[in-house]
């Protein structure tokens, strides 16, 4: 008796497992409508915790990665640390292959915003963007859960929630992602122009400031990534650089590389 008993709990264990280790992303409702630059999304936008990996981020790393958000780029009070905290393009070399996940945090922008990314072979760093394969990756990173523009719920102009993931693929070693920001669309429809692109580097972008800015928020494969949106010079910015605040997955390898460089911000 007491051996059927065990039997039939190891039975039910497995099944629990193979249910859990089986489970498929979800298609976050809505998509987003947005191709700036005329640019396509990398992938598609999925739910939070919709699959194994996004449910053990979701659970175990997105309540600290907000709370790390909230405690170090608060909405309204100026980042002081931007001109020390630039990611330079050679800090997100791979050096080992990885299929990087980017999951979206928070936003605290009054605008909408497009986080995009270039994929591209290592190099230098220049004074201009990096060359490379364009792609979207959060054609509208707006969310009802956000410090400005907030909402009851989902909706086509505030299509995220904390923790909605979208995987980039295969990254070979020997690559690098350069992220930059399509900012203040003056729309959320297919054709949005925006008035603004900000990327990595002071030199490269319209007010010579430096408009992303990245952690390792612990020591995992996560790097936390964060731009302002507004222009430094012609407009009234609060320079937080919160507006788009996102977690990139790099995996164990890149991360161990990119932590061993001593002037990386933690």
């Amino acid at each position: 008796m007491k051996f059927n008993c065990l039997r039939s709990l190891i039975a039910a264990a497995i099944v629990s497992c193979l249910a859990t280790s089986s489970v498929a992303q979800t298609l976050e409702t809505y998509q987003g409508l947005p191709r700036p630059l005329n640019l396509s999304p990398i992938g598609p936008t999925y739910k939070s915790a919709s699959h194994a990996s996004s449910i053990a981020f979701a659970n175990s790393l997105l309540p600290g990665f907000l709370g790390f958000v909230h405690s170090h780029l608060p909405e309204g009070k100026v980042f002081t640390g931007a001109s020390l905290n630039q990611l330079d393009p050679t800090r997100l070399f791979f050096t080992s292959d990885y299929s990087p996940t980017v999951y979206f945090l928070s936003e605290g922008a009054g605008y909408n915003n497009a986080l995009c990314v270039t994929i591209a072979q290592a190099a230098l760093p220049t004074n201009k963007p990096v060359a490379g394969d364009h792609y979207i990756v959060f054609p509208l990173a707006q969310s009802p859960k956000g410090t400005v523009n907030t909402g009851p719920k989902l909706s086509q102009t505030q299509p995220l929630m904390p923790g909605d993931f979208v995987e980039l693929g295969s990254i070979s070693a020997g690559s690098q992602l350069a992220f930059f920001l399509a900012a203040e669309m003056d729309s959320t429809t297919a054709s949005a122009t925006p008035k603004y692109v900000y990327y990595n580097g002071e030199a490269t972008n319209p007010d010579n400031y430096q408009h992303m800015i990245a952690f390792f928020p612990n020591d995992g494969q996560f790097i936390i990534i964060a731009f302002e949106d507004m222009n430094s010079v012609t407009e009234k910015s609060d320079l937080d650089c919160n507006d788009v605040v996102f977690a990139v997955d790099i995996g164990p390898d890149n991360a161990n590389t990119l932590r061993n460089i001593s002037s990386f911000p933690r």
